[in-house]
C-alpha cells in the first residue's frame, strides 16, 4: 500500500505542477475568458481546468462522503489521506454488510452530486467560457464516478481500495448489489448516449459575431426542420467547431427523416473519414452516389473518399483512378486560377490526393507534375500555410526523384 501511496504522491506532484500552470495562465486571460466568443483555445483551457482545477476538490468531497456516511450509520473515521487526484478514509465499526454497501457507495455518490453542482453553478455565467467548464467538468465526474474508478478499484484490489468490490460483494448484499448494478449499468447507458449524442459538446468560434450567427441558426434549424440547406449549413457549423459527436448525431437523426438524402450520407461519410475512410462511410459515398448527387463538387468529394479509401489500401491505382476523376469533374478547363479561394484550396488538395497516390506507385515524375499543380492553387487561394505545406511536400518528392535518377545512374 505504501509503495502504491509513494507513486500516487508522485503523480500528484506533477499534477500540482500542471494544475499551477494552468490556475497562472486563467488568472492572466481572466478579462478574456469573460469576453466572446467561445474559441478552440478557450475550449482547451476549459478542458484542462476540468480535470486539473475541478478534480481536486472533487475528491474532498468523494471522500467527505464516504466519512459522512460512516457518522450516520455510528462509525468514526480513524485515519485519512489526501494527494490532489486521490484520497481515502478509513472508517471503524462495528457495520453491517449494508452498511458497509452505503459506505462505500456513499463517495460515488458524492462525486456525481459535485459534478452536477458544478455544471448547475457554472450554466448561468454569462461568459460562454465558464459554461462551457462546468459542462466538461460534470462529464469527467460522470466519467470518474461510474467508470473510471470501478475499473480502477478492480486493478488495485487488495490494496485496501475497495470501495467497488464491497459494492458488487453479491454475496453478502445480493439485492443491493444487484439493484446497484442495474442502475449503474442504466446511469452508463444515458452517459454513453449523451455523450455520443454530443450534449457534453460546444463549438468554438473565430469571433463573437460567428457566435452570435451560429445561435441564431440553431434557433433557425430547429424551427425549419425541413428546411435541408440550413440544415446542413447547422451541422457544418458544428462540425466546424470541433463538436464533432454533435454534429455526427445531427446529421445520423436527419438521415433517419431523410433516407433518400444522398447530400446528407456524403456528408455523414465525410464526417466518418476524418482520420481514415472507413467500409461504413465507403458504404455511405457509394449510397450517395447512387441516389444521385447533382452538384460537380459533391461529386469530386465522394470520388477522393473513394480514392483515399483505396489508397490506405495500398490500392494505388485504383486511388489514381478516383482522384482523376474528381479532378476531371470539379476543376474547370479554363482559366481555373481565378475560381474563388475555397474552390483552388479544394483543386490544391486533389493535385495534392493524386500525388500521393503516384508516389506510391514509385511514379515520381507525375507526382512532382500534381505536386507542383497544388503549390500553384494554394499561392493563387491565397493561403500560406497550405502552399507551404505542399512545398514541403514537393521537397520530399524531389528527394526520393534524385534518389531514384541516381539509383538508376549506378545501374
Amino acid at each position: 500500500m505504501s509503495a502504491l501511496f509513494a507513486i500516487f504522491n508522485i503523480f500528484a506532484l506533477l499534477y500540482l505542477v500542471k494544475g499551477v500552470q494552468i490556475l497562472v495562465k486563467i488568472g492572466r486571460e481572466w478579462k478574456l475568458l469573460h469576453q466572446e466568443p467561445l474559441t478552440r483555445a478557450k475550449k482547451n483551457l476549459a478542458d484542462q481546468a476540468s480535470f486539473f482545477i475541478a478534480v481536486p476538490p472533487g475528491v474532498i468531497v468523494h471522500e467527505f462522503f464516504h466519512a459522512l456516511a460512516t457518522w450516520l450509520v455510528g462509525g468514526q473515521i480513524v485515519d485519512y489521506g489526501y494527494g490532489l487526484f486521490w484520497g481515502y478514509v478509513v472508517p471503524v465499526g462495528d457495520f453491517t454488510a449494508g452498511q458497509n454497501w452505503f459506505i462505500a457507495i456513499a463517495g460515488t455518490i458524492g462525486s456525481l452530486l459535485y459534478g452536477a453542482a458544478i455544471w448547475l453553478l457554472f450554466r448561468r455565467s454569462k461568459a460562454s467560457s465558464f459554461r462551457y467548464f462546468g459542462l466538461r467538468a460534470f462529464r469527467f465526474q460522470i466519467y470518474f464516478a461510474l467508470l473510471y474508478y470501478p475499473i480502477l478499484t478492480i486493478f488495485i484490489a487488495g490494496t485496501g481500495v475497495s470501495d467497488w468490490l464491497t459494492i458488487y460483494d453479491f454475496r453478502l448484499t445480493p439485492i443491493l448489489s444487484t439493484a446497484t448494478a442495474v442502475t449503474h449499468i442504466i446511469l452508463l447507458y444515458l452517459f454513453w448516449r449523451a455523450d455520443r449524442e454530443g450534449r457534453f459538446e460546444v463549438p468554438a468560434f473565430a469571433t463573437a459575431a460567428a457566435q452570435e450567427n451560429f445561435v441564431v441558426l440553431e434557433k433557425e434549424t430547429a424551427g425549419q426542420p425541413q428546411n435541408v440547406p440550413l440544415q446542413f449549413r447547422y451541422i457544418d457549423t458544428l462540425w466546424r467547431g470541433g463538436a464533432k459527436h454533435k454534429a455526427k448525431y445531427k446529421a445520423q437523426q436527419y438521415l433517419r427523416e431523410n433516407p433518400n438524402s444522398a447530400t446528407g450520407w456524403l456528408l455523414l461519410a465525410q464526417m466518418e473519414s476524418e482520420e481514415q475512410v472507413t467500409k461504413t462511410a465507403r458504404e455511405h459515398v457509394e449510397k450517395a452516389l447512387r441516389l444521385g448527387l447533382s452538384d460537380a463538387k459533391q461529386v469530386a468529394s465522394a470520388d477522393v473518399l473513394l480514392g483515399r479509401y483505396a489508397l490506405e489500401r495500398n490500392q494505388a491505382a485504383e486511388a489514381v483512378n478516383y482522384f482523376s476523376q474528381a479532378i476531371a469533374t470539379a476543376v474547370p478547363h479554363r482559366d481555373p486560377l481565378s475560381q474563388p479561394p475555397h474552390e483552388l484550396l479544394f483543386y490544391a488538395q486533389l493535385y495534392h490526393w493524386r500525388s500521393q497516390a503516384y508516389r506510391r506507385q514509385n511514379q515520381y515524375s507525375q507526382a512532382e507534375q500534381d505536386i507542383r499543380q497544388a503549390v500553384q492553387f494554394a499561392e493563387a487561394a491565397p493561403s500560406q500555410n497550405a502552399a507551404a505545406y505542399y512545398q514541403n511536400e514537393q521537397k520530399v518528392i524531389q528527394h526520393h526523384t534524385n534518389q531514384t535518377q541516381h539509383a538508376h545512374s549506378n545501374v
